[in-house]
């Protein structure tokens, strides 16, 4: 009798057992990237991974780069950047990846942000040597959850700088680390895929490398990617899922995978609207007002007398202080560092000023000839681009192109409106990022004003009182 009794229990657990293992199971993964410490939406966020989580038991949060740089609130805040850090501690997030911006308030202060969090920040294609104050971040990690074994594998963005591969950030800001391309990096971890059932990319690369990874790499489940500012509304590649949730919090990503016996067999995905939730989280509601009505930047410090809209204004804007205030002949902005589109009429504000201007960047100065400028602006020309790279004050400038190279360049004095003097040197201001990434002819190492671009804006602001948008000064002329 006994012995029936125990083939009887034996057959029901052996039944439970194989019932759990053909059981179906989801994991839901809630995704951000580049959100550039833009927190205004964020109790949003907080309220509805809240909801998510109370309605599902395997629930986890992804931060696919770029916490930081966007917002002044944050990115001037005494210890720069914690508000962003702590919004996401509470929150809940469970892994991120470093972004480029995450570089750019220097290494000393990445490290506390690197600390405070309490999600690991991962990174497979970097090295990081003794003579940096950063620590070599993990580049994948396994973990279970529910059962099920997941990896985690990680990258970020690199470019050409001058012979060496960085992410889009100051070069200065990097020293001591060394950067390798993020695909290949990747690549070298396939044997991942027999250590884990579900195997997902969490990068910060862009739209175009997550596609050419997912077509190398099909071992590979879902890619949640950064850095394109891209929507990328779960596209297949290769068998791939890749998403992407553009930027500054308008979105969140919302990953569905279906898993059977520990196998895919399912994975869908879900674009969150940010600006159609309702809900609020109170606690980080309250912190947000507290972090804008504590922020010194509130003070009004001018007044624009029209709309600033769009790169040439608000460039001209830029350079005109440099060339005001810095007493320079020219200065060059970049328009990748005019982080916003428009100064509306009227009252102008700190804040507006390093949200335009987020980067710390000081004003180089260099005596330059005619052809060094020539060489500047040549070597700037984007192909394909409609529009000039480099926004300028004290001159002019049409680039002449044919079949996508640059055949001549006419620059012209703006005072005199003639054509710049050939045998004369120029004092040329440029922010720092401009005189560290970009190749041009420079005789003059260049010397810094130790002052910040954002410094100077604001002061000229002050000193002008009303500022009113000028005529284009920058023109691009194809022919094929």
């Amino acid at each position: 009798m006994k012995m029936k009794k125990l083939f009887y229990l034996l057959a029901i657990f052996a039944f439970v057992s194989c019932s759990s293992a053909n059981e179906e199971k989801q994991i839901i993964i809630l995704s951000t990237n580049d959100m550039h410490a833009k927190i205004d939406d964020y109790a949003k966020v907080a309220a509805y991974v809240e909801k998510v989580r109370s309605e599902n038991k395997n629930v986890l949060l992804f931060s696919a780069g770029d916490m930081f740089s966007g917002n002044p609130v944050v990115d001037k805040y005494p210890d720069k950047g914690y508000p962003m850090i702590e919004i996401m501690n509470k929150i809940g997030y469970d892994y991120g990846v470093l972004g480029n911006h995450e570089f750019d308030y220097g290494q000393d202060f990445l490290v506390k942000r690197i600390e405070q969090a309490k999600f690991p920040i991962l990174c497979a294609n970097i090295k990081i040597y003794e003579q940096s104050p950063v620590k070599q971040p993990e580049p994948y990690v396994i973990f279970k959850l529910d059962g099920i074994k997941i990896c985690i594998l990680s990258t970020i963005q690199v470019e050409d700088s001058n012979g060496k591969l960085i992410p889009s950030a100051h070069p200065d800001k990097l020293k001591n680390i060394d950067f390798f391309q993020p695909v290949e990096t990747e690549l070298e971890y396939k044997y991942l895929r027999e250590k884990c059932d579900l195997f997902i990319s969490l990068n910060h690369d862009g739209i175009d490398e997550d596609s050419i990874l997912a077509q190398k790499m099909p071992e590979l489940d879902i890619i949640i990617g950064g850095h394109t500012h891209t929507l990328v509304d779960g596209m297949i590649v290769n068998g791939v899922l890749i998403s992407q949730t553009e930027c500054y919090l308008k979105y969140i990503g919302k990953t569905t995978i279906t898993l059977k016996d520990k196998k895919v067999i399912d994975k869908k995905f879900e674009l969150i609207d940010v600006s159609t939730l309702q809900d609020e989280n109170e606690e980080i509601k309250t912190l947000i007002t507290k972090c804008y009505e504590e922020s010194p930047l509130n003070e009004i410090i001018g007044k624009a007398g029209a709309d600033f809209d769009g790169k040439e204004n608000l460039g001209g804007l830029m350079t005109d202080a440099i060339t005001s205030v810095l007493n320079t002949d020219i200065a060059f902005q970049n328009s990748g560092g005019i982080r916003i589109a428009k100064i509306e009429k009227g009252d102008i504000s700190r804040l507006k000023i390093y949200e335009l201007d987020p980067f710390d960047n000081e004003v180089i100065l260099f005596e330059m000839t005619y052809d060094e400028i020539y060489s500047l602006i040549k070597n700037s020309y984007r192909k394909n681009s409609k529009y000039a790279d480099l926004q300028v004050s004290g001159m002019s400038y049409n680039v002449k192109v044919k079949a996508e190279e640059v055949i001549d360049i006419e620059m012209y004095d703006i005072k005199s409106g003639k054509l710049l003097d050939k045998n004369k040197k120029y004092k040329v201001g440029m922010n720092s990022y401009i005189a560290a990434d970009y190749k041009f002819e420079h005789a003059d190492a260049g010397k810094s004003l130790n002052i910040t671009t954002a410094e100077t804006l604001e002061e000229y602001i002050k000193q002008q009182k009303e500022v009113n948008p000028k005529p284009d000064r920058t023109k691009i002329e194809k022919t094929e």
